[in-house]
C-alpha cells in the first residue's frame, strides 16, 4: 500500500523551497557527523575482538532495532507494515548497497583514521551521485551536470588523491596498504549513494521516511547474515569474541545510529539532489572525523586536512548554487 508522492521542491513557493532546502541541509550535515561518529563505533567493535564482519552484524541489528523503536514511538507502526506489505522487492535489495561501504568503514578506520577512511568513501559517493543526479533517480527531474557541479566532483576527487597518496594512515606503514584501504572505501561509497536515490524513492511513494529506513536494514541485514552464514560454515568466525557489555556496551551504538542516519538521507534527497546530499554529508562527516581522530589520540596529518578543505570548498560551490538556483538546474 503507498500513498501519492510527495510534492518535491519544485512545487512549493520560493520561501517555502529556501525553508525546505536549508532544513534538509542541516539535517544532512547533521547526519554526516554522526556517520564518522558510527564508523568510529564499528571499528572500535571490530578491533576489541568483533571482526569487521561480525561488528558489521551487529549494526544492522541496532538499525532495525531503532527503527521499530522510533515507528512505535511516533504511532506509525501499524501504517508502516501495511505499506512493507505491498512493497517491491528492490525496496529491500537497495539495502544491501550499504553492506560494503559498513564493512569497509569497520576495516579500515582501524588502519587509516576515522578522517581518512571519511574521505575515501566521500569520493565514492560523490563520483555516484553526480551519475544518479543526472539521470534524474530518486528526483522529480534530472539534475543537469553543470560546470559548477563538475568542478565540485573533481575537488572531491582531488581530495582523495591528495589524502591517499600523502598518509599511509596510523597504522599501515605503507603507501600500498593505504591504497588499498581507500579503493575498497571508495567502491562502498559509490554504492552507498545508490541506496539513497532508491530510499528516497520509497520515502516519496510512502510519505514516511521511516519506511525506506526499515526496508534498507531489513534487505542489508539479510546479505550480512547470509555472509556471516557462510563465513560461520567455513571457521572463519571461529576466533570471534564479543566485548562485555559491562564495560564496553557504547561500543554497540553504531546500529542505532545507522538508523538516524537512513531515515535522515531519506528525508533530505528528494529536496538536495544525491550529489549535493552527498557532498552536504561530507561536511559533519569529515569535520567530526577530524574531530575524533584528534580527541583519539590518532591525530590529522597535513594531508589528511588539505584533504577536507578541498572536499569542504566542493561542498560549498555545490550547495549555495543549488540554493540560490532552486529548480534551475533541473531538466525540463
Amino acid at each position: 500500500m503507498t500513498s501519492s508522492p510527495a510534492s518535491g521542491p519544485a512545487d512549493l513557493a520560493p520561501p517555502a523551497r529556501t525553508a525546505r532546502f536549508g532544513t534538509a541541509l542541516a539535517v544532512a550535515i547533521t547526519s554526516g557527523a554522526v556517520i564518522a561518529v558510527q564508523g568510529k563505533l564499528n571499528g572500535e567493535l571490530a578491533t576489541r575482538g568483533a571482526g569487521a564482519l561480525v561488528s558489521s552484524w551487529f549494526a544492522y541489528v541496532g538499525a532495525f532495532v531503532m527503527a521499530v523503536v522510533l515507528l512505535t514511538a511516533l504511532g506509525r507502526l501499524g501504517p508502516a507494515v501495511r505499506a512493507l506489505r505491498g512493497a517491491r522487492w528492490w525496496w529491500f535489495a537497495v539495502g544491501l548497497c550499504s553492506v560494503p561501504l559498513v564493512m569497509s568503514m569497520a576495516v579500515g578506520i582501524p588502519v587509516v583514521g576515522v578522517a581518512l577512511a571519511s574521505v575515501c568513501s566521500v569520493a565514492g559517493q560523490t563520483v555516484s551521485g553526480l551519475v544518479l543526479d543526472s539521470r534524474g533517480v530518486g528526483l522529480d527531474a534530472p539534475i543537469r551536470l553543470t560546470v559548477r557541479r563538475a568542478v565540485a566532483g573533481l575537488g572531491a576527487l582531488v581530495g582523495l588523491v591528495v589524502a591517499v597518496l600523502s598518509s599511509p594512515g596510523p597504522s599501515t606503514g605503507t603507501v600500498l596498504a593505504a591504497i588499498g584501504t581507500g579503493l575498497f572505501l571508495f567502491v562502498g561509497g559509490l554504492l552507498l549513494s545508490v541506496q539513497s536515490a532508491g530510499n528516497g524513492v520509497v520515502a516519496a511513494r510512502t510519505g514516511d521516511p521511516l519506511v525506506p529506513t526499515v526496508a534498507s536494514v531489513v534487505g542489508g541485514l539479510a546479505g550480512i547474515s547470509l555472509v556471516c552464514a557462510v563465513a560461520a560454515v567455513v571457521g572463519g568466525l571461529s576466533e570471534v569474541t564479543l566485548p562485555p557489555l559491562s564495560t564496553d556496551w557504547w561500543v554497540y551504538l553504531g546500529g542505532p545510529l545507522g538508523a538516524i542516519i537512513t531515515v535522515s538521507a531519506a528525508y533530505s534527497v528528494r529536496t538536495l539532489g544525491t550529489f549535493a546530499l552527498t557532498l552536504s554529508i561530507v561536511g559533519g562527516q569529515l569535520v567530526m572525523a577530524l574531530v575524533l581522530d584528534i580527541g583519539g589520540g590518532v591525530g590529522a596529518s597535513w594531508s589528511t586536512i588539505v584533504s577536507v578543505l578541498i572536499i569542504a570548498a566542493s561542498v560549498s560551490l555545490t550547495v549555495t548554487r543549488s540554493r540560490a538556483a532552486g529548480t534551475d538546474d533541473r531538466a525540463a
